[in-house]
């Protein structure tokens, strides 16, 4: 929905090798928020994206700045102390406030709303979890309330509500923020500048972008997902979870937000433009392995969203967040190794806030200041025993079930003869019929880490069940964390 609103216009692609001090890659809002804050720093810095800015997962979430995330900080707690879950809590206040701040400095005309905000459930059995995460919400000094005058829901069992939350169009912030990087001295941006290696040279790194090299002392990683595996053994950190999101014009704008605390996860939000009114609703959340069938996935949460206005939606669109293994974000130096390799990733479903949170520590880190988030969000942070189990159940899991699954069930009756997986030469292919009946085939193999591909019926795409890369029917690598091709002419394998 979101997407609509991106107009800005870069017009310049990475076609020359360049020298800087500062590479970001992935101009989501941690990227571009990042090269904001480095704005006048004194610092060379160059900002590229594979695609066009800010147009893939922010633009794709349903906008909301809050820290009421369903029971987050019980679960924070379960992994690790009440003092863990007390910095993250205080990492997405100032978040919030960081963005009112930047709204209001720029002028930003981006629908900023201050609104309440709910987590409930239907479910009886989830009551004593709520009760629980009261208590550290009470320890957080957090006004709360169980009743809400603006959502009512006789299947309601319990909620908790607070008034101090915001909503906004991301793409419109970031545009602003944009307009003042692009005036920048010190900043230059490019589009359609896709980054597929990156390589130590003594006391520099070189990113090979567009086959051209980008020479620089220091690297960020603000994309989605990187796509490397050493250093910071990401994919084992982490895992993927898809959501499937509509927008419906509705005739009242509710001031209000929510999200169920059970799984899989319920959200909603208003939004308003001009003289329309939208009902954004999200729902059938999963990881990326499970619940394979997009089109019935699609269906559902298109009739749920139907039911509740009346309307059939307007817009309709999935997104992928990186989930991790003990519910806190991966952000600073990605290993003790090395050092002037930064990410930024695994905002486990709210990017906006952090996003946000992870472009000040970032900032903080590049230039030498102390940060309290630092040590808690580390990316080489310490494992205990909640986050091996963690890792046994959601990523381990995850990727076997993608792999054997594609095995044993590798045309599922869904395709509906519209895409097949069969062997060509020894080689697993994936075929897909267009309506003229022509054949566009491709390596049915991830070139990330070698899993199989499902074919997506809906958006036409072959999509990773592993860490989530997607490609078109051609083989045009479209979302990372993959960089090349499925064509079967240069297939990487």
């Amino acid at each position: 929905m979101w997407q609509k609103d991106n107009d800005f216009i870069i017009g310049k692609e990475v076609k020359e090798d360049i020298e800087t001090e500062i590479l970001i890659i992935g101009a989501g809002i941690t990227g571009v928020t990042t090269a904001y804050n480095l704005i006048d720093s004194g610092f060379d810095v160059v900002l590229i994206d594979r695609e066009k800015f800010f147009n893939e997962t922010t633009a794709k979430s349903t906008g909301k700045l809050t820290y009421l995330q369903d029971l987050k900080y019980q679960e924070i707690c379960n992994i690790y102390d009440y003092e863990t879950a007390k910095l993250y809590y205080e990492s997405q206040k100032e978040a919030i406030r960081l963005v009112k701040k930047n709204v209001k400095e720029n002028k930003i005309d981006c629908s900023l709303e201050k609104e309440e905000a709910i987590t409930f459930t239907t479910d009886e059995k989830e009551v004593p979890k709520f009760i629980k995460e009261e208590k550290i919400l009470e320890k957080l000094e957090v006004n709360y309330s169980n009743v809400s005058d603006t959502f009512k829901n006789n299947g309601v069992k319990h909620l908790i509500s607070v008034k101090n939350t915001y909503v906004f169009n991301p793409v419109k912030y970031l545009k602003g923020l944009l307009k003042k990087i692009k005036k920048s001295n010190n900043i230059r941006i490019f589009e359609n500048s896709i980054a597929t290696k990156i390589r130590k040279d003594d006391d520099y790194y070189v990113a090979i972008v567009n086959d051209f090299e980008i020479k620089t002392k220091k690297i960020i990683l603000t994309c989605n997902y990187p796509f490397f595996i050493i250093p910071g053994f990401i994919p084992l950190k982490t895992y993927m979870e898809k959501s499937y999101i509509t927008a419906t014009k509705v005739d009242k704008n509710k001031k209000i937000n929510g999200i169920t605390s059970n799984y899989p996860t319920t959200s909603f939000r208003f939004y308003e433009e001009k003289d329309s009114k939208f009902f954004i609703y999200l729902s059938n959340s999963s990881k990326i392995c499970d619940k394979l069938n997009f089109e019935s996935n699609y269906n559902d949460t298109i009739n749920t969203a139907k039911k509740i206005t009346g309307k059939k939606p307007t817009y309709k669109w999935t997104n992928m967040d990186v989930m991790t293994n003990d519910f806190l974000p991966l952000i600073g130096r990605i290993s003790d190794e090395e050092k002037d390799v930064f990410i930024a990733t695994g905002y486990n479903t709210w990017g906006m806030t952090t996003g946000t949170i992870a472009a000040k520590i970032l900032v903080d880190l590049l230039k030498h200041k102390k940060n309290k988030y630092e040590k808690v969000f580390s990316p080489s942070r310490s494992m205990n025993l909640k986050k091996i189990k963690n890792f046994a159940v959601n990523t381990l899991s995850s990727n076997a079930k993608a792999y054997v699954l594609n095995l044993i069930k590798k045309n599922p009756s869904w395709y509906k003869n519209k895409a097949l997986v069969t062997k060509e030469d020894g080689k697993r292919i994936g075929i897909y019929f267009d309506e003229e009946g022509k054949k566009h085939k491709v390596s049915n193999i991830c070139p990330h880490l070698k899993c199989f591909l499902n074919f997506n019926e809906v958006d036409k795409t072959w999509d990773c069940p592993c860490h989530g890369s997607r490609f078109d029917v051609d083989g045009n690598a479209i979302k990372g964390p993959s960089q090349y091709n499925i064509k079967i002419d240069e297939t990487n394998e």
